[in-house]
């Protein structure tokens, strides 16, 4: 581990560039997936979308309240531990070895979680409970989500087996970010294929857009007249 965390520190400026572009557009990645599988999907759902949307971006969540209260903590409150950069130190170090952020992260990226989740609200939907159907949907997205994280991340993917296992991840071939592993590569795929998914989207969800404007329009016009 020692010896990756200097390697990876020669690489810092890039991390940095690819932590604030590619990597801040892996979430709404994940978000833009679920949604365009939501569409062909939608007479499944039955009202359910909102769960299956959040289940594709819960898992990052506490990740992204982690690195905001880092940030202010650090540069507001107290000084680094360490020399170097503040993202440097929060997700080469406090990443990968403080039990907060171990736990944090790996929360709703585990598949021992999620997979229980999932067997709950498939439990619950079988037993006809209001929480079952949702539940599963927002599961099943988070289970999604974990499944492309695993073979999206070379040296620092989700500990899938958390809590049972604090230290395995697994080491895919491909990275998002890590150039030695096809970062640079990714980044520029994923691009493509969020102008492609948001294009599907517009396209699929157009007539609906277009209705409710038509009828916000009519709505304007009939309240000037009165």
């Amino acid at each position: 581990m020692a010896a990756w965390l200097r390697g990876q520190r020669q690489a810092t400026s890039f991390y940095l560039v690819v932590s604030n572009v590619a990597g801040i557009m892996q979430t709404p990645t994940h978000f833009l997936i679920a949604g365009a599988l939501a569409v062909p999907a939608r007479r499944h759902l039955i009202g359910n979308t909102p769960a299956l949307l959040l289940g594709a971006v819960l898992p990052d969540i506490p990740f992204a309240l982690l690195t905001l209260w880092g940030l202010f903590y650090y540069r507001w409150i107290a000084p680094l531990p360490q020399p170097g950069v503040i993202m440097e130190y929060l997700h080469f170090t406090l990443y990968f070895t403080d039990p907060i952020w171990i736990a944090g992260h790996n929360f709703f990226h585990s598949l021992v979680v999620d997979g229980l989740l999932f067997a709950v609200g498939l439990w619950g939907w079988r037993h006809r409970q209001r929480w079952g159907v949702p539940l599963t949907w927002l599961a099943t997205s988070m289970l999604l989500h974990v499944t492309i994280d695993i073979f999206t991340h070379h040296s620092d993917g989700p500990l899938i087996w958390w809590p049972v296992n604090w230290s395995y991840r697994f080491a895919s071939p491909i990275s998002y970010w890590e150039v030695a592993y096809g970062g640079a590569t990714f980044a520029r795929a994923e691009l493509i294929l969020n102008v492609l998914l948001s294009t599907y989207l517009l396209t699929a969800l157009w007539p609906q857009i277009k209705q409710q404007f038509l009828r916000w329009q009519a709505s304007a016009g009939s309240r000037q007249v009165r």
